[in-house]
């Protein structure tokens, strides 16, 4: 009937709607949407600035769990697609690495959501701003980057990550820098590649406030990334 009436004219084309013609029904979805998504945000902000750290907390947690949900998805599919078809299953809660999503959640929200609250907070102040030799937005944007990818990320994002991991691996020490040795250089060249870029445009855009919200949710990208590059250079590798 819809599309009777779309060729008699009385249905909204695609150019009438584009021009504002919808209907009644979907104007009054869209401003529902509209409506929650303004609360959403508006209701976040305020926790941003009623209880800052807890709540950058939580959302870094929470957004490097999703983050690795969404990996170890990746690998256990593409693993299955290598099985000949009565071989494959489907993922079930056994499948997934349980462990492996606290380590991201805790990691996530220790050095994501606390530590780089600080460090960002410290990177803004007035006081270090003084010592940038760069002046406008951009410019000091760009020597923040730097600051924190040539010297926050090399000497201490790395070092807790791998700590870290190792224990919630049950790794010996010696295990622990030998797969770090391994993995610390072509990861962090990677790094560079996707951070310098995303968050020089992160630090010029967005106010402090949103600094840590933002490398979170560019965070989800960054685990895909990394996904992919494992399993191109491993793949007999599943989640791990």
């Amino acid at each position: 009937a819809l599309f009777t009436r779309h060729l008699a004219g009385r249905a909204p084309t695609p150019a009438l709607i584009f021009r504002g013609g919808l209907g009644d029904i979907e104007r009054r979805m869209i401003g529902k949407v509209g409506t929650y998504l303004s609360s959403a945000s508006a209701g976040y902000i305020r926790l941003l600035q009623s209880a800052p750290v807890s709540t950058k907390v939580v959302t870094a947690s929470t957004l490097a769990t999703a983050g690795d949900v969404i990996a170890q998805k990746v690998s256990f599919d593409a693993a299955q697609k290598e099985q000949a078809p009565p071989a494959r299953k489907r993922q079930t809660l056994s499948d997934w690495d349980l462990r492996r999503l606290f380590m991201f959640a805790a990691f996530g929200g220790f050095y994501t959501g606390a530590v780089q609250h600080v460090w960002f907070g410290i990177l803004n102040a007035p006081a270090v701003a003084r010592f940038l030799p760069a002046k406008g937005v951009v410019a000091q944007a760009l020597a923040r980057t730097l600051v924190n990818q040539f010297l926050a990320i090399p000497v201490l994002y790395y070092s807790i990550f791998y700590t870290w991991r190792g224990f919630c691996r049950a790794e010996t020490p010696a295990e622990t820098l030998t797969l770090a040795r391994a993995e610390y250089w072509p990861t962090l060249k990677l790094n560079w590649a996707f951070w310098l870029p995303t968050q020089t445009l992160l630090f010029a855009c967005a106010p402090v406030k949103y600094h840590v919200p933002g490398c979170s949710l560019l965070a989800l990208v960054w685990n895909a990334v990394l996904s992919f590059v494992s399993m191109a250079q491993h793949p007999e590798l599943k989640a791990s």
